[in-house]
């Protein structure tokens, strides 16, 4: 996994897992670490959060602490974390400016806040094909608000300013990149990550007269490009950001 592979895991730290949903990676990274390490998951979605507790019971992990309350308000001591990670929780913060305000504040000095995220030109396949669909509907002016909802994940310059402005020193940047196969655009569209992360923002983008249209000519136009495509692949391109408090 992205995130894990590229940790500098030690004895003894104490770490946040920022946007921790229903437990992953905060657990598997509670293990990997042992019973030397304290951990803390904070997310605000509370059925996650009741999800983790059952899970945290199930896997019979003593060394972690859910919190669930905003990352904008850690209820952590200054100065008392060695890392704080985010496994793609950069994408849902509502103001990511104060969450890097309190990770500086709650990490040790030579502390690492370290994320991971989807940058632009995720899924930009699925995307093109939306653009044409609208094209093709004549429903060209909801195009630039398509655009800036595809963009929106930003970039790794304008992640990395966000750190420094926060008080960080970038101190590492990988990219990386992989695909995600699905059959056509049905299974696509209808599969639960979809549904649950993406979907409503989508269709936020449009009157809700129209979405039946839209979609059943976005469905048609995804499963049309599978069959010439031998199936829908999207890339999802991924960056690891490390930022040290110096």
């Amino acid at each position: 996994m992205f995130l894990l592979r590229n940790l500098e895991l030690r004895r003894d730290m104490t770490v946040i897992d920022l946007g921790c949903g229903t437990g992953f990676p905060l657990f598997e990274l509670a293990e990997r670490l042992g019973k030397s390490a304290t951990l803390y998951g904070i997310d605000p979605w509370a059925n996650a959060m009741e999800r983790a507790r059952q899970k945290m019971k199930n896997y019979g992990i003593t060394n972690v602490t859910l919190l669930e309350t905003s990352a904008e308000h850690i209820p952590l001591a200054g100065s008392s974390v060695d890392l704080v990670i985010s496994n793609l929780g950069i994408n849902n913060f509502e103001n990511s400016r104060a969450v890097f305000g309190e990770c500086y504040r709650v990490l040790k000095s030579l502390g690492k806040l370290t994320l991971t995220t989807n940058t632009t030109g995720h899924w930009r396949e699925f995307y093109h094909v939306f653009y044409a669909t609208l094209t093709e509907l004549g429903l060209e002016e909801y195009i630039p608000a398509l655009r800036h909802e595809e963009h929106h994940r930003g970039t790794i310059d304008s992640l990395s300013a966000q750190l420094v402005s926060a008080g960080f020193r970038v101190n590492r940047i990988i990219e990386e990149s992989f695909e995600m196969k699905f059959l056509d655009g049905s299974a696509f569209l209808n599969h639960h990550f979809v549904k649950l992360g993406w979907l409503a923002s989508w269709t936020a983008l449009f009157p809700s007269e129209q979405l039946p249209h839209i979609f059943a000519a976005l469905e048609k136009n995804l499963n049309a490009y599978a069959d010439v495509h031998h199936g829908l692949t999207l890339t999802v391109p991924m960056a690891f950001v490390e930022g040290v408090k110096d």
